[in-house]
């Protein structure tokens, strides 16, 4: 009897504790939903370092396709509470449990964050490809040139943690060249970076490669391109800031409080510096350096090199030349582009994620006499605005 007595007064005590667990929760379900309730939404993320997604606008075309759940699902993603202390967490979490992976970047070796190839979008990877040839076979007499440079998990893959797994990316790049044969010179940036593996050529906590190298990529192409490298002033690096903390250590939580240096080159005799101006066309702006200091007092301060990323810019330079260069690029160009001034009266540079332009206007109105494509192998197999900026227009 005493018995049954006793396991009654389990099994309640049994039931009570699992409803206030059940209470506590709802409570705790309850206050998040309170504090996203009275939390204002932002636009732009300093840890990050992007742009947020903001609420979606509520339309019946937008329902039908789905396109308005998946929007709104990576609104409140990104608009969640605390959002930086939860991924933080989860971070610590998952390498108390020994994953070595968050938000597709991998926790490396000796300090290194790599960010993982990308899966191309094949279809509009074949539509790029398909414009860039349209483009170069309007201008046989122009040289055209590729440069796509590999990710620092292709190079550094070495420093990858045990049993991690990615995609080919020398079977992407080599599918590309074999596609662009014949209408572009390809520069091996592999084989150049792989030269110089042990050196400090990609961040730890980024995703770009260091100025150092871009400076052997940058030999590299000079030889490619035949340029006259002894009208360049002889050039030693200066860093700029040691407290650079990059997007891979925002976007995946790891390295947080790791801080390294940025670099740039400039000419050891300052009297052989050729002079520039750089006219940020859209925002109707010049300025006579190729630098934003004052981007290092923020958290991008990759941005340092041109103030960051935009639509179109044109480079005149003092340059003992008439040659003119196309510059079609993403982010991995900006540092590298100090480099080739010496050797063009003028060069434009345009990102396709940003211009709506007339790309065979400027080719016409710009004399250009030569056309370098130059981005890292991520950017560019999942590129969705190439074949748009390259689009067919009617040339005189």
């Amino acid at each position: 009897m005493m018995r049954g007595k006793e396991g009654r007064k389990r099994r309640i005590k049994f039931s009570q504790g699992k409803q206030m667990i059940a209470v506590m929760f709802g409570g705790i379900v309850a206050f998040i939903c309170l504090v996203n309730l009275i939390t204002r939404d932002k636009s732009f993320s300093e840890k990050e370092n992007r742009m947020l997604e903001q609420k979606p606008e509520l339309t019946a075309a937008g329902i039908e396709s789905g396109r308005f759940m998946d929007q709104y699902e990576s609104y409140k993603s990104d608009q969640f509470a605390g959002r930086n202390l939860w991924v933080s967490l989860k971070t610590n979490v998952d390498l108390l449990l020994g994953k070595r992976e968050s938000n597709g970047v991998f926790k490396g070796k000796e300090g290194y964050l790599l960010e993982d190839i990308a899966v191309p979008n094949q279809e509009q990877l074949d539509e790029n490809l398909k414009a860039m040839k349209e483009f170069s076979s309007d201008y046989s007499n122009v040289p055209f040139y590729m440069l796509l440079v590999p990710n620092a998990a292709n190079i550094l893959s070495d420093k990858l943690p045990p049993l991690a797994v990615t995609e080919d990316q020398e079977k992407q790049f080599e599918d590309i060249k074999k596609t662009l044969q014949g209408e572009y010179v390809w520069v091996d940036a592999q084989k150049a970076l792989r030269k110089h593996k042990d050196e400090e050529i990609y961040y730890r906590t980024d995703h770009h490669w260091t100025t150092l190298g871009a400076n052997y990529v940058y030999q590299e192409l000079a030889k490619y391109m035949e340029l006259d490298t002894s009208k360049a002033p002889e050039l030693e690096p200066y860093a700029v800031t040691a407290d650079f903390n990059g997007t891979l250590s925002a976007t995946s939580g790891y390295k947080s409080g790791y801080k390294e240096p940025i670099y740039i080159y400039g000419a050891k005799d300052l009297k052989d510096e050729v002079e520039i101006v750089v006219t940020y066309t859209d925002e109707q702006r010049k300025t006579a350096t190729l630098y934003d200091s004052s981007k290092l007092k923020g958290k991008d301060k990759y941005a340092v090199f041109f103030g960051g990323n935009f639509s179109v810019m044109n480079i005149r330079t003092t340059a003992d030349s008439t040659d003119r260069l196309l510059l079609v690029k993403d982010s991995y160009a900006n540092c590298l582009i100090p480099f080739l001034v010496p050797y063009y009266r003028e060069i434009i540079v345009i990102d396709p994620r940003y211009y709506y332009g007339d790309i065979y206007q400027v080719m016409k109105e710009n004399k250009i006499t030569s056309v370098l494509f130059l981005y890292n192998g991520n950017t560019f197999v999942e590129d969705k605005s190439i074949s748009g900026v390259l689009e067919s227009h009617e040339t005189e």
